[in-house]
């Protein structure tokens, strides 16, 4: 018979007496604990990578998918950022679900003036977003 010590819910201590199998299983325990808590320490997350991932399961995406959508807003967001000022405002407008009319309105322009720079700046896009 062995004894090991229990931290009960309250956080009392308690000896319990337990056999030998049962105590060879609960070292076990213990070690692959530690094992895991050194583990987490050391790559300094605190959080299981097994975690991470069951998360971005549970949100509906891979988390791969999600990276490289990240990384494809990026670069979009940079490809915006080298058009000239008139452009990513209409852009903006665009993606804001205003349509032709709507940014023409706002802008004193003519629909079809804003069309054609909206084309001319996704053409422009579409080439940054190549290179």
């Amino acid at each position: 018979m062995k004894i090991i010590t229990i931290k009960d819910y309250y956080g009392n201590y308690q000896e319990v007496p337990v056999d030998d199998a049962l105590y060879a299983e609960w070292q076990e325990l213990q070690r692959e604990s530690d094992r895991i808590r050194k583990k987490e320490y050391y790559h300094g997350s605190g959080v299981p990578f097994d975690t991470v991932e069951s998360c971005y399961a549970a949100d509906g995406g891979d988390y791969l998918d999600q990276m490289v959508w990240k990384d494809e807003c990026r670069r979009l967001y940079n490809a915006i950022a080298m058009l000239p000022l008139e452009q990513q405002r209409r852009v903006y407008m665009f993606m804001d679900n205003m349509t032709y009319a709507d940014i023409a309105r706002v802008e004193g322009r003519t629909h079809p003036a804003i069309r054609k720079s909206l084309l001319n700046a996704f053409n422009h896009l579409r080439q940054l977003l190549e290179e």
